[in-house]
């Protein structure tokens, strides 16, 4: 009787959840356009904004729930992020998410942080990419499985993760001086939580967690990008307005961090080079107006060249670099401030050096120079950041998760109005030794404490409830995603010192220019033992002109909304721009200056070697460091004077030590320079006011030293496997590769490419090698394969990584090693080469509809006469491929008996 009881009711919660489930769909409720941004909401309390751009191919759906490590409670710390990685798994509708994610080739992640966790997947434009992410985040949103033995393998895929950021001396040192300076908030504590409570943790309770936060009045849904919006109305309105608002009422976090009453000191002891001083204060939540003006008094102290203590620790070579972070968070936050020391330091005369510093802030005099600089600088970023589509749409999910996505324009409108007496007030309110974590406890009477203002939703929902934005932008002109279409648009030419260009027509949100450019330079001769000093004179080129100082330089740019960054790699100087139209013509006249004007102060020469030297330092005990040097010099062993020649990590330090300024004026002079160069302009600029800039810049720059292409030596890579101890780091490194003679007009080239995808780097998470470490056995974190076909000569190469626990180095290094060896004894399966075939396809149309796709679509024609069309060719090329083809592909290149692997941990660690 009672078995017929529990079945009967049973039989009534399934009908009734069905009742409630199968409600009428309604459609979304519009409640306002703030600057393009659509808002909606549904009658369950979800949030909907879109945010159309014509003028990208492809779009983003994310979801953002109001859950982060803040809500956790005892024993259950890194629950949200646990969570995250779990609804990657399944749901009891959709079925297996990463597999689907897959096939469609799109771009996925999701990240949990302090107020939010969120999902986010890019694809490219069509009905059925919008239709199937609505329906799978709907799914997903109540509906995941979350079963036991999904979570026994994925939580040490997480604690993977943990040991990871374990690794990094400056991210454990933040960790460490938050939890000491927040008493009470969750803020203190990390959010990739607990390694205890992450391996504990049973499904049961993660479900209680999900189910109370994972509903539909707690999450906004973003849709960006290029997508018809009728249908994403409808779409939500049917997957989503059928959710049942939840009867229970969150209520949200209350506790208030106290004020803090004395200065506080932790010290962090571990393995490790380099040195890190570090400060934090308790400042405002993002809704905070004093937020905006933090920002701005972040800049003024921090920014290079022109920041106080930049200025005073940096340039004095006190310390090697500073920089500073405030975290935008719901409630009171921090501002944490970075310096790096020089190993040859004394850890303590530099941290009194920089207390002493630091107690200045509250009294320094700060000038409009200082504030319309910093200005600048902040609504730069602001506008590069909006009038990215995609990226904006992903970036709203901490201002969501602050408490309303409007809180980012009015975040941008109080840095508009920021006055000197705003920047003077917080620097005198919040920049008190008592406020700091870093010192010792003093005591002293009639303290004036700092106690930020709380911000409750009733405040927040004040703030933006009528808030209306400013004057919506104009539509902007679709540009699809195409080989055909980029053709269409593309012009070439040559100036009139043979430099190459390419001209991209296409309009980008806020009429935004980028440009690559890419010198060939010099010879093996001329070139010979200069690695360090070519990589020296170009992060120099900033460093001051003839006309223009270093601050001159970096504040017009910041105002300019601009930047120009210049590296050298080999016997190319790469040289990126990014701007708008109407500021163009102006920036590269500031790049011609840097290239024919430079000066190279002296003092610029020393910290820039510092600076870098220290970064170095801090990698010498860092296994993916280590590994990833270490593979390099055993593989490709060079010697020394070759411009392939990678360097210990000590000896590029003890190389920079000895780079001159008079061998950096040498290199300038004699082996920089266009004549030998070709680039790509992608905007909606007039052609010829976009080509008389780059004659203007690069026309009459000409090398004195000759170029001629240095080609790489093929060595045959032997098997092999070594061993680097790093003691007391917490994840460990494996890398290994193979090499090989190959070329991208090889006839086996399309074949080797879905080889590769099919066994370590295809779709999500869903190639062999992922899934037997990641998905199975949950002994990697991050793990796949690569290959690298060269256009202009055949030293090729095929590899893997993978980031492990250094107790799982056999157990990696045996599963590597058997799906190789399954792979190349039995072949792949008909199913395999389909669902590949389908997700490579998506994945090459996703990226073709990215501008840096096209760039360099564009620079590898000019560089190589490759013709625009292999791009779809080599798409053709892999659909018609036979399984035959794949797998004799990887048979003729790919053996156990030509890897050469390295291995760098702690792996006496038991």
């Amino acid at each position: 009787m009672k078995k017929s009881l529990l079945g009967l009711h049973l039989l009534l919660v399934i009908m009734l959840s069905n009742f409630i489930l199968a409600q009428k769909a309604t459609a979304p409720k519009f409640l306002g356009n703030i600057e393009g941004i659509k808002e909606y909401s549904l009658i369950n309390g979800m949030k909907l904004l879109l945010i159309p751009d014509g003028s990208q191919s492809n779009m983003v759906v994310n979801i953002v729930y109001n859950v982060g490590s803040k809500d956790e409670g005892y024993g259950e710390k890194g629950m949200a992020h646990l969570l995250e990685h779990m609804l990657f798994k399944s749901t009891k509708n959709m079925g297996d998410i990463k597999k689907q994610l897959s096939d469609k080739g799109g771009a996925a992640n999701g990240t949990t942080y302090y107020d939010r966790t969120n999902y986010y997947e890019i694809f490219p434009s069509n009905d059925e990419n919008l239709k199937w992410a609505i329906q799978m985040e709907a799914d997903r949103m109540i509906n995941a499985t979350i079963l036991q033995s999904d979570l026994d393998k994925e939580f040490s895929v997480v604690r993977n993760e943990f040991e990871i950021g374990e690794n990094q001396p400056s991210g454990v040192l933040m960790e460490k001086v938050f939890s000491t300076a927040y008493t009470w908030h969750n803020y203190g504590n990390s959010t990739i939580g607990s390694k205890e409570d992450i391996e504990r943790v049973k499904a049961p309770t993660l479900r209680k967690f999900y189910e109370k936060y994972y509903q539909p009045d707690n999450a906004t849904l973003i849709i960006a990008g290029k997508f018809d919006e009728t249908n994403a109305l409808k779409y939500v309105g049917e997957y989503f307005s059928t959710l049942p608002k939840p009867t229970r009422a969150l209520g949200g976090t209350y506790t208030v961090e106290p004020s803090q009453d004395g200065e506080k000191l932790i010290e962090l002891n571990r393995t490790g080079e380099s040195k890190i001083v570090a400060a934090a204060y308790h400042t405002a939540a993002y809704a905070d107006k004093d937020y905006a003006a933090l920002a701005a008094l972040s800049e003024i102290l921090t920014s290079n060249p022109s920041g106080y203590l930049y200025k005073n620790l940096v340039e004095t070579h006190k310390v090697s670099s500073i920089w500073a972070y405030s975290p935008e968070v719901r409630d009171p936050g921090m501002m944490y401030i970075n310096f790096d020391v020089a190993k040859d330091k004394d850890l303590e005369t530099t941290k009194n050096l920089v207390k002493t510093e630091l107690d200045k802030i509250s009294g320094l005099k700060y000038t409009e120079e200082d504030l319309a600089r910093a200005k600048s600088k902040l609504l730069k970023q602001i506008e590069d950041s909006k009038n990215n589509t995609i990226n904006f749409a992903i970036n709203l999910t901490e201002i969501i998760g602050a408490g309303d996505y409007k809180l980012a324009y009015l975040y941008r409108d109080n840095v508009e109005n920021l006055k000197l007496a705003d920047i003077k007030r917080v620097a005198e309110k919040y920049f008190k030794s008592n406020n700091r974590t870093i010192g010792l406890f003093i005591p002293t009477s009639n303290e004036t404490r700092v106690q930020p203002a709380e911000f409750r939703a009733d405040q927040i929902a004040a703030l933006t409830q009528n808030y209306k934005g400013k004057a919506l932008e104009k539509d902007i002109a679709p540009f699809e995603a195409s080989i055909a279409n980029l053709k269409k648009n593309l012009t070439e030419g040559a100036l009139s010192n043979g430099m190459k260009y390419g001209l991209i027509s296409k309009e980008v949100k806020g009429d935004k220019v980028m440009a690559n450019f890419k010198m060939l330079l010099g010879n093996e001769k001329d070139l010979a033992g200069k690695n360090e000093i070519g990589s020296l004179t170009a992060e120099l080129l900033n460093a001051g002109t003839k006309t223009k100082t270093k601050e001159q330089i970096q504040d017009r740019l910041d105002q300019l909304k601009s930047s120009i960054s210049t590296r050298i790699m080999g016997q190319n100087l790469l040289i990126s721009v990014n701007t708008y139209k109407n500021n163009y013509p102006e920036v590269m006249e500031i790049l011609k200056d840097m290239l024919m004007n430079s000066t190279f102060p002296p003092n610029e020469i020393t910290k820039t070697v510092t600076e870098y030297n220290t970064y170095l330092e801090g990698q010498l005990k860092d296994p993916q460091a280590i590994a990833q040097n270490e593979l390099q010099r055993t593989a490709s062993p060079y010697p020394k004077e070759s411009v392939f020649y990678t360097p210990s990590l000590q000896e590029e330090i003890d190389n920079n030590k000895k780079v001159t300024r008079d061998q950096i004026v040498d290199y300038y002079q004699n082996i920089l320079g266009a004549n030998n160069g070709f680039g790509t302009v992608l905007g909606n600029l007039d052609a010829k006011t976009a080509v008389n800039s780059l004659e203007n810049t690069f026309g009459k720059w000409n090398a004195k030293s000759k170029y001629t292409e240095v080609k790489p030596t093929f060595f045959e890579t032997k098997k092999s496997d070594k061993n680097f101890l790093t003691p007391d780091k917490e994840n460990a490194m494996a890398l290994g590769t193979e090499s090989f003679k190959m070329n991208q007009k090889s006839a086996d080239y399309p074949a080797l490419v879905l080889a590769n995808e099919i066994l370590g780097s295809g779709g999500f998470l869903s190639a062999r090698l992922p899934m037997r470490l990641r998905e199975k056995e949950g002994i990697s974190y991050g793990v796949g394969s690569f290959v690298n076909i060269p256009v202009s000569h055949e030293v090729a190469s095929w590899g893997y990584y993978a980031l492990l626990n250094p107790t799982k180095r056999d157990a990696v290094e045996n599963a590597v090693k058997e799906e190789v060896s399954k792979a190349l004894k039995d072949g792949f399966t008909a199913d395999e080469l389909v669902t590949n075939k389908k997700s490579y396809a998506n994945i090459q149309k996703t990226m073709l509809g990215m501008d840096n796709t096209l760039i360099n679509l564009v620079n590898k024609k000019l560089q190589y006469g490759v013709s625009l069309d292999e791009y779809d060719a080599l798409q053709s090329k892999v659909q018609a491929l036979k399984l035959d083809e794949v797998n004799n592909a990887l048979r003729k290149y790919v053996s156990l008996d030509r890897i050469t692997s390295v291995y760098a941990g702690d792996f006496n660690k038991k």
